[in-house]
């Protein structure tokens, strides 16, 4: 995914936390959670897009790359039941089938690690005095954070769980992320001084151009997230970040597989026919709305459990 995309993924994980139904006990992390984000929120742009501005580890780390075999594991992990990958990925001709995955990949371990980070910087910055050379500023933790939320959307693009190499040939991969940022691009007020979005009065992103919206699948990303229930399960049998990041990545690359089917790879995919593939289900609107609603959840999921775990951690 491009800048904008990450940064839009990551202001509406937090309004989906404003705005969802929650216990008592939850809402009073999300709350502090909500309050926090936006005291730091206009970072969110640059440290979203850190991982690829600047870390530059996109050829192992952004990425878990499934391969379909003849042998190996077959088993695939569950997600909450409501998500659409997850929903979709099972009526891929590829599921319960053999994969492989390439060893040298680790998405997963990186998203465990940074949402420990996030713990653990917050854990020293609270046993510091204040001006100790040693605490972490709200600006380092909130960096860190938005570069969580990066790793956990590009987990959502099917193109980065699929052994097939698609930033090749007509690169795919690029064209697609970059249709995304266009259409955040072509809504979102963005201040062309600062490169940040302009705020609406609740403190996110402003929608400026709303002519034709209500055709956007952006919209239709709005109205998939007020009409279904946010769950802060990972799904039955994932206990960690780690396992339910793993989880998605395998659904990403069984949904990839039913947008680009089984015969087609970067060969033969063009920017002609890419939208027209015989067997191809869903079509490109639709993989996006499943993609988008999806990481939204994720990112808010992922945030909650970690800042959950370091309030409780620390009382």
């Amino acid at each position: 995914m491009k800048q904008y995309t990450h940064a839009w993924l990551a202001f509406k994980a937090i309004e989906r936390l404003e705005k969802t139904v929650l216990t008592t006990e939850n809402r009073k992390y999300a709350d502090s959670l909500i309050t926090w984000f936006k005291t730091n929120r206009d970072g969110v742009i640059k440290g979203a897009w850190y991982p690829d501005l600047v870390i530059k580890d996109m050829a192992n780390s952004h990425v878990l790359k499934f391969i379909p075999a003849d042998q190996g594991s077959n088993e695939f992990s569950n997600l909450p039941s409501n998500y659409r990958i997850y929903e979709a990925g099972k009526q891929s001709p590829l599921y319960k089938h053999f994969y492989s995955v390439d060893r040298h990949d680790n998405l997963p371990e990186r998203c465990e690690a940074l949402a420990h980070s996030v713990i653990d910087n917050l854990k020293m910055q609270e046993s510091e005095e204040k001006g100790s050379p040693l605490s972490p500023t709200d600006n380092h933790v909130a960096t860190i954070l938005f570069m969580l939320s990066h790793y956990v959307a590009d987990a959502h693009v099917p193109f980065h769980c699929d052994g097939r190499s698609f930033s090749s040939g007509c690169n795919l991969h690029g064209h697609v992320e970059g249709e995304w940022d266009d259409e955040i691009r072509k809504y979102y007020g963005i201040d062309s001084q600062t490169g940040r979005f302009y705020y609406n009065p609740e403190g996110y992103p402003l929608l400026t151009a709303d002519n034709n919206y209500s055709s956007s699948f952006l919209k239709l990303v709005d109205d998939a997230l007020d009409n279904r229930e946010f769950k802060i399960t990972w799904g039955n049998n994932n206990t960690n970040v780690h396992d339910f990041m793993y989880a998605i990545c395998q659904f990403s690359y069984l949904l990839s597989y039913r947008f680009v089917p089984a015969g087609y790879d970067e060969t033969n995919v063009t920017l002609n026919n890419w939208q027209n593939l015989p067997g191809q289900s869903p079509a490109f609107g639709d993989l996006s709305v499943m993609v988008f609603t999806d990481a939204i959840d994720s990112i808010a999921r992922v945030w909650l459990r970690t800042w959950r775990r370091y309030v409780k951690w620390t009382q």
